[in-house]
């Protein structure tokens, strides 16, 4: 695990964008599903009016982020390929973009831990209202 956080090539960044898109479905998925409760209600100021319409946030929370990250992925790559005479360039970028990537997986781990965390109190939540 910690080879793998540490780790910054380029199939290692391409591996953390996945997984870093992954949870980000995770995310809306979890939250659409505690907003049906009506227990619960989204915090992310930027997110509320758009999980009103379950569609519409599938759709952003799908499609958007899955094009950013492709394309964050090529720019990472192009940049790694445009400097290969310089390795230590490209190593100090592949590193720096790395250590954002990370903070980003771990920012979402938090999140979706939050949501396991109330999902495993709704039965609580049910018995007092």
């Amino acid at each position: 695990m910690i080879t793998f956080i540490k780790d910054y090539n380029l199939d290692a960044i391409k591996k953390k964008l996945i997984l870093l898109y992954i949870l980000n479905l995770i995310d809306i998925i979890m939250t659409l599903l505690l907003l049906s409760t009506g227990l619960f209600r989204e915090v992310n100021f930027v997110m509320a009016k758009l999980v009103e319409s379950p569609l519409a946030s599938i759709l952003c929370k799908a499609i958007l982020p899955a094009i950013l990250l492709s394309h964050l992925y090529i720019k990472i790559k192009d940049s790694a390929m445009a400097q290969c005479e310089n390795p230590a360039k490209v190593y100090q970028e592949l590193r720096i973009s790395n250590i954002g990537i990370n903070i980003s997986i771990l920012i979402y781990a938090v999140v979706n831990l939050s949501h396991l965390i109330w999902t495993a109190l709704l039965p609580y939540f049910y018995s007092i209202t």
